[in-house]
């Protein structure tokens, strides 16, 4: 049969100088090391992947919105950040957004963060080896329980310009991460936005 591995009764270990003990405890061996080989073959495609978790009903079946500003509200980035998904969330028919938490079907809290790093001097000698990060939570009204988070990192910058449009590009992002979870039903890492390393681009 094909693949089995055929051993001899016939051979006198003695003969060979081996011990009887010492034959059984090498062909053990041997098929032992066989039997990993074989594993060791099987190909990736043929290894099962774990099914796909389902979505938190209210994630999915979520129609009115509540969009809250967790960031501080005495920085224009923050401001700017939250009016343009603000914006993305009020353009979308298939959302309508309340002005009251506790009228909403889900409830997003919009979070700035700032990853380890700092100023180190005046607004010339800006550190822009840090990325500042927005950081969306998703938060079942009735519960308060939290559903689910999602992060879009961006470059620091020292001119505003160039904050501005790095500021953009990671809102817009994280907006079309949430459209795209809101949408599916079952958690699919095949389908997951990939995250990317930030470049050096848009830093100055």
């Amino acid at each position: 049969m094909e693949g089995t591995l055929l051993l001899s009764n016939s051979v006198n270990p003695k003969k060979y100088g081996i011990s009887l003990t010492e034959g059984r405890n090498n062909t053990a061996l041997l098929i032992l090391r066989v039997a990993m080989l074989l594993v060791a073959t099987v190909p990736l495609s043929a290894q099962v992947n774990p099914p796909s978790a389902p979505l938190p009903a209210a994630i999915t079946s979520a129609r009115t919105l509540f969009l809250g500003n967790a960031g501080d509200t005495d920085n224009q980035d923050c401001l700017r950040a939250y009016n343009e998904f603000y914006a993305g969330l009020l353009s979308d028919a298939h959302f309508q957004l309340v002005l009251d938490p506790a009228a909403a079907d889900l409830v997003l809290e919009l979070h700035y963060e700032v990853r380890p790093g700092g100023i180190t001097g005046p607004h010339s000698e800006v550190s822009t080896s840090f990325a500042r990060q927005f950081r969306l939570v998703l938060i079942d009204p009735h519960t308060h329980t939290i559903l689910w988070n999602l992060t879009e990192a961006e470059n620091n910058a020292v001119f505003q310009s160039n904050r501005d449009k790095n500021l953009d590009a990671a809102v817009l992002q994280l907006y079309a991460n949430f459209k795209l979870l809101s949408r599916n039903s079952t958690v699919n890492p095949a389908t997951s936005p990939k995250k990317t390393r930030l470049s050096d681009e848009g830093k100055k």
